[in-house]
């Protein structure tokens, strides 16, 4: 497999072992967001590295929260395009949860 390629089953074996890290190692099971909004570039800007990025979006963890919320609901709803609602929610929890072993 080359560098440009990703596997799929690579990344949910990843992910499942932190969600069950931080599951098992710490009393952390929800996690206060202070910050709500973010700035969100348009994919056009975001893998072009010959210009700075024009910011034109603004993110809302809420709303981002809101529809994974409605996936947890609605098995139709959890589609491939629900990650650009949970990428930015993983971003902050990165930050949100200690990293210690």
């Amino acid at each position: 497999m080359g560098a440009s390629q990703v596997d799929v089953a690579v990344l949910q074996d990843v992910c499942n072992k932190i969600f069950d890290f931080i599951l098992r190692e710490s009393s952390i099971r929800h996690v206060d967001l202070q910050e709500n909004l973010y700035w969100s570039l348009p994919d056009t800007a975001r893998h072009n590295m010959e210009q700075n990025p024009v910011v034109e979006n603004v993110g809302s963890l809420a709303d981002d929260y809101e529809f994974v919320l409605a996936a947890t609901k609605d098995a139709d709803q959890a589609i491939p395009m629900l990650f650009e609602h949970i990428a930015p929610l993983l971003q902050a929890l990165a930050t949100k949860v200690p990293n210690y072993r």
